[in-house]
Parts: C-alpha cells; structure tokens; sequence
C-alpha cells in the first residue's frame, strides 16, 4: 500500500503505533506485577536489565511516534528537522540496543549462573554494568547523524557515548565469562551456555 511513517525502524502508522504501546503497557503491567508479588526478597540481576529493556523502550516507541493523524491510515510527525532527525535516532540506536542488548544481557545474567551452577562472578561489576549501560546506551544515538544539522555538541556527545559504551560491555562480558569458571567443560554438551557464550 506504500503508507509509512517514513521513519527507519519505526514505518507503521499511527493506529498501529497505539496497538504496539498498548501490547507493550500489558507486557510491562504483567512483568512488573509479577515482581510486586514475588515470593523472594531478592530481584536477579537479570531482571534489572528485563525491567529497563520494556520500560525503556515503552518510553522510546511512544515518545518517538507523537504523530497529527490526518486520516485513518496516514500520519505526519510532531517534530521536524534536526529535531525529528535526533529524536528518531534516540529511538533507532535505543530501540534496537535496548530490545536486543538489554535483553540477551538479562538472559545472560539469569541462565550463565543457573547453567554454570555457580554464583555470577561478580555482584559489584553486574550492578556497575547496569547503571552504566543505562546511563550511557541512552546518549549515544547521535553517533547515526555525523556530519549533518544536528548541532556539534549533539554529535560529539554521541560519539563519546559510544566509545564510553567500551568499558560496560567490556565489563559485562567479563562478568559472564568469569563465571564459567571451572564449567567450561559444560560449553560441550549444554546448548544453553553455548548459546550464551
């Protein structure tokens, strides 16, 4: 039919934006229901990088589809220029980093312990991996638009961002790597570490 949004990652228009942010609102009402009524005290690490995945992309998907309708299946955006473009950028690099970083980090952090039947190396480093990967995964999507209108200090941001991203990913992969420690023989015949690794 040819109707999009004409934004990369983002193409569907306005009324299946609304029906994705609702799925998306249940999934988060359901996950962060069933951690409200949990039994143990404790919260897995993994559940960390869970909770951040659907809230940030809740807020992404949401606040980078604000569109004026102008019939039932065409749309324009609410902003325009630089403005679209460093908004759009913010959900794509996001989006796409915290769906399937974000994600695979807290399946990581649940099954490499469970699999491995040893404690995650470190508690300290996953904590640290956490709030770096928040802090800083949110500020570099710049990095998609050097060299155009978005002004200067936009785009260094985003490329400091994204070298800064080095140490949490570096961190985190430490982090599941340590904790294999003495189960490497496991990566033969178990599929979900081999996955993991």
């Amino acid at each position: 039919m040819g109707y999009t949004s004409s934004k990369e990652y983002a193409e569907l228009e306005w009324p299946i934006d609304i029906l994705i942010a609702m799925v998306w609102v249940t999934y988060a009402i359901v996950f962060f229901g069933t951690m409200i009524k949990r039994k143990t005290k404790h919260i897995y690490v993994g559940n960390w990088f869970f909770g951040a995945f659907i809230i940030a992309v809740a807020i992404l998907h949401i606040v980078n589809n604000v569109e004026m309708p102008v019939s039932l299946i065409k749309s324009y955006s609410a902003y325009a220029g630089a403005t679209d473009a460093m908004i759009q950028w913010w959900y794509g690099h996001n989006a796409v980093g915290f769906f399937l970083t974000a994600g695979f980090l807290g399946m990581m952090y649940y099954f490499m312990p469970k699999q491995a039947e040893r404690p995650m190396y470190s508690y300290r480093l996953s904590i640290v991996h956490f709030w770096a990967l928040i802090i800083l995964y949110m500020w570099a999507g710049p990095h998609h638009l050097h060299y155009t209108a978005l002004p200067d200090w936009a785009q260094s941001m985003g490329m400091v961002m994204s070298i800064i991203l080095l140490a949490p990913s570096w961190g985190g992969m430490i982090n599941g790597m340590m904790t294999l420690s003495g189960a490497w023989h496991k990566l033969r015949t178990d599929p979900i570490m081999r996955f993991m690794i």
